[in-house]
C-alpha cells in the first residue's frame, strides 16, 4: 500500500511514455511497486545515521547494501550494453548500407548538385536577349532556392555531427545527468564533503557553459539536495553529539553558500538550547516521587551541558562571538531554572517546617542540608561560567532572593563562603 502511494506520487515526474505504461500495464505497475517496496524495507540503504559509510546485515533479516545496489545496477547496464552490441552486430550490414547511402547523398550534395546548378545557370545566361529580364528573374529565384538548400543542408550536417558527438560521449553525458542522484546518495551515506564537491562541479559547469539550460537545471537539483542535507544536519544538532561530530557538522555548514556566519551562530545556540530542554523534559517522571531530586538533577544537567555548549561555541566561532546572542542564551536558561525553583522549592521548605513542628530533628536537619547542598550547586553552576564572562548569579539573586525570597541573602552569602573556603 505504501509503495503504491509513493509510486503514484513519483509518477507525475516521469516521462510521458512511462506514465502511460504504468497506467495501461498492470504487470509493469506491479513490478515498479514491488521495487519501491524493497527499497522501503531496506533500512541500511535508506539509513540517515551520521558519519557512517558502511552498513551491516543480521542473519535474521538479510539486506542489501548500497554497494550491492550499485553493483546490481552496473551489472544490468552491462547486460544492456551486451544486448545493444549483439543487436548492432546482427544488423551490421544494414548499418553499413545506410551509412554508405548517407555518404553518397552528402557527396552528391557537395559536388554534383553544385555542378548541376552551375550548368543550369550557364544555359540560362546563353538564352536570347529578348528573354533576358525573364531569365534574370528566374536566375535570382534559382539562386535564392540554391542558398536556402545549402543552408538547410548545412544545418542537417551540423545536426548529424552534434548527434554523433553526443553518442560518442554518452557515458560522460549520463554521468553528468546523474549528479543530483549521486549527491543524494552521498548525503544518505553521510559523505557530506563529497556532496559539496558535486555541488561545486555542477556550478562550474553552469559558469563554463552559461547558455546550456540543462546544466542550470542540474545545478538547481543539486542545490535542492543540499537544502535537504542542511535540514537533516540541523535536526541532528538537536541530539546528544560528541564534540568532534559537532565540529565536523559545522565545517560542512560553513561551506554552504545559503548559510552565513550569523546564521551559523543562531543555529548552534538554538540547537544546544533545544537539546538541554529535551534533557530536562526527561526528568518529568521524577516529580511524582521527589521534587528535591528533580531540582538537583535539573542543576546537574545545567552544569554538564551549559558549560560544554559555551566551550564548543568559543571553539567554533573564536573571534566572531555574538555577545548579544550569548547573553540571550544564558538569560533564558537562567530564568527557566529560577522558574522551576520558584514552583517547587516552597513546597519542599514547607515540608521542613512541618518536620520541625513534629519534633523530627534528624529529618529536619537532613532536609536542611539537602536544601543547602542545592543552593551550593547553584553557586558552583554560576561560578563555572565565569571563565566565559557570564554568570547566573545576578539572575539567581534577583529572582530567588529579592523578588520571590526563596533563599535569603544571608543563606547565599554563607554558602558562597563555603565555596571560597574550598577553593
Amino acid at each position: 500500500m505504501t509503495s503504491s502511494i509513493l509510486l503514484d506520487t513519483l509518477k507525475t515526474d516521469l516521462d510521458q511514455s512511462y506514465r502511460t505504461q504504468l497506467d495501461s500495464d498492470p504487470e509493469f505497475y506491479k513490478a515498479a511497486s514491488k521495487y519501491l517496496q524493497d527499497l522501503l524495507v531496506n533500512d541500511e540503504l535508506l539509513s540517515t545515521d551520521a558519519f557512517t559509510t558502511t552498513t551491516t546485515t543480521t542473519p535474521k533479516r538479510p539486506t542489501r547494501t548500497i554497494v550491492e545496489e550499485i553493483a546490481e545496477l552496473d551489472s544490468a547496464r552491462h547486460n544492456i550494453s551486451l544486448q545493444l552490441s549483439s543487436l548492432a552486430n546482427a544488423n551490421r550490414d544494414l548499418i553499413l548500407d545506410v551509412n554508405s547511402d548517407l555518404d553518397e547523398v552528402q557527396r552528391k550534395f557537395a559536388t554534383e548538385y553544385q555542378q548541376c546548378i552551375d550548368s543550369i545557370l550557364k544555359n540560362l545566361d546563353s538564352a536570347p536577349s529578348v528573354h533576358h529580364n525573364r531569365n534574370h528573374h528566374h536566375h535570382r529565384q534559382n539562386q535564392n532556392h540554391h542558398d536556402k538548400t545549402q543552408q538547410s543542408h548545412q544545418r542537417l550536417l551540423d545536426s548529424i555531427k552534434q548527434g554523433n558527438m553526443i553518442l560518442s560521449n554518452m557515458d560522460s553525458v549520463l554521468d553528468i545527468l546523474e549528479l543530483p542522484t549521486l549527491c543524494k546518495l552521498c548525503i544518505l551515506q553521510g559523505n557530506y564533503q563529497e556532496s559539496l564537491d558535486i555541488s561545486i562541479f555542477a556550478k562550474s559547469l553552469t559558469i563554463r557553459f552559461p547558455k546550456l539550460q540543462i546544466f542550470k537545471a542540474i545545478s538547481i537539483q543539486v542545490q535542492a539536495e543540499l537544502q535537504v542535507m542542511l535540514k537533516g544536519l540541523i535536526k541532528l544538532l538537536n541530539t546528544d553529539l560528541r564534540q568532534n561530530h559537532i565540529l565536523k557538522i559545522f565545517q560542512i555548514l560553513n561551506k554552504l553558500e545559503s548559510v552565513d556566519d550569523k546564521s551559523l551562530q543562531r543555529i548552534y545556540l538554538n540547537s544546544r538550547f533545544k537539546f538541554i530542554l529535551d534533557e530536562i523534559s526527561s526528568l518529568t517522571p521524577i516529580l511524582k516521587f521527589n521534587k528535591l531530586t528533580y531540582l538537583k538533577r535539573y542543576v546537574e544537567i545545567y552544569r554538564e551541558h551549559v558549560y560544554a555548549a559555551l566551550s564548543m561555541y568559543h571553539t567554533i566561532f573564536k573571534e566572531e562571538e555574538n555577545l548579544l546572542l550569548l547573553n540571550q542564551f544564558i538569560t533564558t536558561l537562567g530564568e527557566n531554572l529560577c522558574r522551576e525553583f520558584i514552583k517547587y522549592l516552597p513546597a519542599i521548605k514547607s515540608q521542613q517546617q512541618q518536620q520541625q513542628q513534629h519534633g523530627s530533628i534528624e529529618s529536619e536537619m537532613e532536609l536542611k542540608n539537602s536544601i543547602d547542598g542545592l543552593l551550593l550547586q547553584l553557586i558552583y553552576l554560576s561560578k563555572s561560567l565565569s571563565s566565559f564572562q557570564f554568570e547566573f548569579e545576578p539572575i539567581f539573586l534577583l529572582q530567588l532572593c529579592y523578588k520571590n525570597e526563596i533563599f535569603t541573602e544571608k543563606e547565599w552569602v554563607e554558602n558562597m563562603s563555603k565555596v571560597k573556603k574550598h577553593r
